[in-house]
């Protein structure tokens, strides 16, 4: 190890001078924001329970990528001691979420803790995520499709054809409307 010298009498004549002629000190930061919102909420938290905005940051760990393409958490409703955790469906992926209810429930009170919901209820519908996507699915609608199987001008296709065609698009707007 180097050991520092001594300092020296002129060094530290100097250090106490600027000490006493030194200002005010700085005005201490103001406190976070965050940290103040933490202080409020984190009672609350584990008074009532996590919230749905906390499942839907969540929701893919979850229930897993493919669940989590049909359907997303709504809310929390409470009522009589009873939480009921609210999902909104894709069309009818509604079926397989309540076929796969417990197994979610069971994942949400892991997820949760003590304050988890007991039951759940599924609403069919479009889901937030799917609404966002289903603009460039009717974009896609309305542009005319440009693929090869389409007829040239003045070509005539056979009826097997135009059924290749006629199946092709109909593939290519579910696809756009399911946003794959």
């Amino acid at each position: 190890m180097i050991r520092k010298p001594p300092p020296s009498m002129l060094e530290q004549a100097a250090s106490d001078f600027i000490r006493s002629r030194r200002g005010r000190p700085a005005a201490r930061p103001q406190p976070s924001a965050a940290r103040a919102v933490e202080r409020v909420l984190r009672p609350l938290a584990r008074r009532f329970g996590v919230g749905a905005e906390q499942l839907r940051e969540h929701w893919t760990e979850i229930v897993g990528e493919r669940l989590a393409k049909w359907s997303e958490p709504e809310t929390i409703q409470r009522a009589g001691g009873i939480n009921t955790l609210v999902i909104r469906a894709q069309g009818a992926a509604g079926a397989i979420l309540q076929a796969e209810s417990g197994r979610i429930l069971e994942r949400v009170r892991t997820f949760a803790g003590d304050r988890a919901p007991t039951r759940l209820r599924i609403l069919q519908g479009q889901a937030r995520k799917a609404a966002a996507k289903s603009e460039t699915a009717d974009q896609a609608l309305v542009n005319p499709m440009n693929s090869a199987s389409q007829v040239s001008e003045g070509v005539e296709q056979t009826p097997e054809a135009r059924l290749q065609s006629a199946l092709n698009r109909f593939e290519q707007s579910v696809k756009a409307r399911q946003g794959s």
